[in-house]
Parts: C-alpha cells; structure tokens; sequence
C-alpha cells in the first residue's frame, strides 16, 4: 500500500518530501528483498513478492522485480490442486485470499500469463467456499473462525475469469448491502466485564478494494460472465476429502472432511469442529470455526480424562438423497454426524456413537447474540450477556430458542454458555463473548440421537 500510494503522489510531493519517500522505500525493499531469497511460501512473503516486484517497476531495480517474480512463482508451485496453499497442513479460506490477492496484482503488474491457472483454480475454491450471503465457509479453515462480513480481499484476480467476475458482483451486491445497512464510519464492540469495546472500525473504502477501480477484467479485457452455484436455490457440492457443501429449501450445510495433524503454533487450530448450518433468514446458527485445547467445541468428544478424544485422526464424507455425513475416527473408535434437510423449516442433525461401550459426546456450537435471551418451552427467560448458564433438556421443557432458531434437546442433553473460543490474539488466549457459542452436548449410546433445529416465524 505504501508503494502505491507513492505512484499515487509521488508528483505532487516536492523533490525534498519525494527523496525521503525514496530513501524510506528503498530501505524496506532492499532489506525485503533480501528476506524473500530464503523461498519460504506463506501468505506474508507472498504478498511482499508482489510489492517488490511492484517497487522494482516503480524504482527501476531490476533485482527487486526479480526477486519478487521469483518469490510469486513459488508460491504459484506450492498451491495444492484444489485452489489453496497450505497452511497447518490443510486449508484455510480467509488467508487463502491473501495469496490471491498479491498473484493477482502480481498479474496485473507483470502481464505474466504463468501464473494464472493458479489463480483460476483459487477462484474456483473460493466461489466453492462461500456462503449465500457472501460470507467465507469457516468449517474447513485452519487458522480463522467465521467472520460476519464479506472479505474483500482477491477482487481483481477473480475478476480475470468469467466465474470470478459474477463472483465479485455477487459480493459486491452483499458488500453494498452491509454498508447500506451500516453506514461509514461503521464500528463494531466487543462486549467485556468492563463494558463496550472497540473491536474494529471502517472508515472509508477499504485499500484491498481500491485496486478494482483500476483492474477489473480479464487478460484480454473480457468482462463476459458464469454463473456461480450462489446462483442457484438448491447445490451440492461434494468436494472429496474436503468438504460436501449443499443448499437446498433455504438452508446451506457443510460438512468438513478436512483432517490435520495438530500443530503446537497458537496459529494454527485443532481441526475438530466439522459441521456448519445456515439459514437465509438468519445467516449462520451453526458452527462457527475450530478452536485450540477445548474439547467443548469438537463436534464429538470420546473418552474421559487422560483417554479423552477429540480431534479426528481420519475422516470420510458421504451423501445419500437428501443426507450428508460424515464419519470420523478417533483412533480405534468412529462416531458419525450425519444432517437431513426436511424442509425449509427444518433440519435434522443425527450423532451416532461408537459401537463399543465407549462414553462420547455429541456437540453442536450454536450461535448467540450476546443480549438476546433464551426462551424455554417452559416460558423461562434466560440472559445471555456474561451469565453462565447450564441448562438440561427437562428443565427447559425439551426446546430453547434464540431469536429466529428453536433448538429441540434431546433427553439428559445440555446447552452451555458461553462457550468462548481461544483467541491467539490476546495474551491469555480469551476469546471475545460475540465469538461464544451455546454448546449442545448429547450423551451418545447405543442408539442414534437426533437434534431438531428449526427456525420459528419472526
């Protein structure tokens, strides 16, 4: 940003301002470029791969456009065939925008048409692991949970392709809508014992949109458009050893089978949550990304103290008419999730348990804003700001509800909250309350335990 912003003014700056600007470039990019010879691809060295090679246009250094084209060409070898770049040994859809992003200015930079199968085959990934409304799918992402916003990043590189263009004006239609709804300057609070806090703010438009003002077409200047599956009421996807994404009567599933060593990095999460529910009325209810150290936020837990159990060592994805599952294995033991989609009120999430006289748990996160209260069966009302609360299924009368979703609890199952995720952020790793899910913990025996989620008119 620094750079362009220097293509920007540097006319206007005066020859004094303008040499400081230089000298100041040129100490960056000369220590960068040194950097980038140790060939390590990440989405950081690949995004400064770009803004050398960029320097080196601006600055007439044949070295920086040299290093800087050859660190984009490593990072375009170690893709993976599915459209990502590893990260924590699997994918992770949020900084993978970060990867196209610089290849694509790269592109526009450079005109190097070498790079672009691999930007087609990351467009391709990223329409794939979209939401409805334009939001990121959290399920397989290894290092980032959900966020409740369109991700800007990677525009002009989708914008190469025919796909990518209808892509990017389906973003850019919810991306309008958000900020139609809140208007700039737009913050947003996390909710702490010490009251509101600024989490994050907009107050303009975005730098990693301003390069679609200037590059928005394809390599010969198409501007002709595909549809996308977004397009479409009703899609499965069946993404092997990933995921299978279906939308059908309203509702958008995702059933992740993505399995990962774990890794000791605060950086990189436990892949052990594998299940995603949305709903066109009301965005995300269920899921919400993996975690670090809590069991309480797997989508199964087996075993108890020292044997306990919860992020799977193999996984395997099918579908039949209109269910999907997953099955995962946790060693010796196996437990199986499988969701039905009955109709547009309606979603069924069925846990099946190990065979063997093994305890698990079957657990779903639900999402809850912080302030909304629950409401039982009963006719209870309980708070949901930093009130701790357990609550079993006879106690609530068999059902709570949030808002639009109505949770039926199986028999002896509980709802916690909040549940706050580990942020490697914060020093003591504490998750913010809007980031907590109400978590369903079902006791698993020998027969199948079904969960009924539906959503309630407004």
């Amino acid at each position: 940003h620094w750079v362009e912003t220097y293509a920007l003014v540097a006319d206007e700056l005066g020859e004094e301002r303008r040499a400081r600007w230089q000298a100041g470039l040129t100490l960056a990019y000369d220590g960068i470029a040194a950097q980038l010879a140790n060939g390590r691809v990440h989405n950081i060295p690949t995004w400064d791969g770009m803004a050398t090679y960029r320097a080196g246009q601006l600055f007439d250094r044949a070295d920086w456009r040299a290093a800087g084209e050859a660190m984009i060409h490593l990072a375009v070898k170690e893709q993976m065939p599915g459209g990502y770049w590893l990260e924590h040994h699997g994918p992770t859809p949020s900084y993978n925008t970060v990867y196209v992003h610089a290849i694509g200015l790269y592109y526009y930079f450079s005109g190097d048409d070498s790079v672009l199968p691999a930007l087609e085959r990351a467009t391709d990934f990223h329409i794939r692991y979209t939401y409805p409304d334009g939001r990121l799918v959290e399920t397989i992402d290894g290092r980032v949970k959900y966020h409740d916003r369109v991700n800007v990043h990677g525009w002009s590189a989708f914008s190469l392709f025919p796909q990518g263009r209808r892509y990017v004006n389906f973003l850019f239609d919810h991306w309008l809508a958000d900020r139609r709804a809140h208007p700039l300057p737009h913050l947003t609070y996390n909710q702490t014992t010490g009251g509101p806090k600024i989490a994050s703010g907009e107050y303009g438009l975005s730098a990693r949109l301003a390069p679609l003002l200037q590059h928005y077409d394809g390599p010969n200047g198409q501007t002709d458009e595909e549809s996308i599956p977004q397009e479409q009421p009703v899609y499965r996807i069946h993404d092997p050893e990933h995921a299978i994404l279906h939308r059908k009567d309203g509702w958008f599933v995702c059933l992740s089978g993505v399995v990962t060593p774990v890794v000791e990095s605060r950086w990189g999460q436990d892949r052990q949550s594998y299940l995603s529910i949305w709903h066109e009325e009301t965005g995300l209810l269920v899921g919400g990304g993996n975690a670090k150290d809590q069991p309480q936020l797997s989508t199964f837990a087996v075993g108890a103290g020292e044997t306990l159990r919860y992020i799977p060592t193999t996984a395997h994805l099918a579908t039949e008419a209109d269910k999907d599952q997953v099955t995962l294995g946790y060693d010796t033991t196996t437990c199986t999730v499988e969701v039905s989609i009955e109709n547009a009120q309606q979603i069924l999430i069925t846990f099946s348990g190990p065979a063997e006289s093994t305890s698990a748990l079957g657990q779903l996160p639900l999402k809850v804003n912080p302030g909304t209260p629950l409401q039982s069966a009963t006719g209870a009302s309980y708070p949901t700001e930093q009130t701790k609360l357990d609550l079993d299924a006879d106690t609530v009368g068999g059902w709570l509800q949030h808002g639009r979703w109505r949770i039926h609890m199986p028999p002896e199952s509980r709802l916690l909250w909040p549940v706050a995720p580990f942020n490697p952020y914060a020093a003591d790793g504490a998750g913010p309350l809007e980031e907590a899910a109400a978590v369903l913990v079902a006791p698993l025996g020998a027969a199948p335990v079904t969960v009924t989620l539906e959503i309630v008119a407004a």
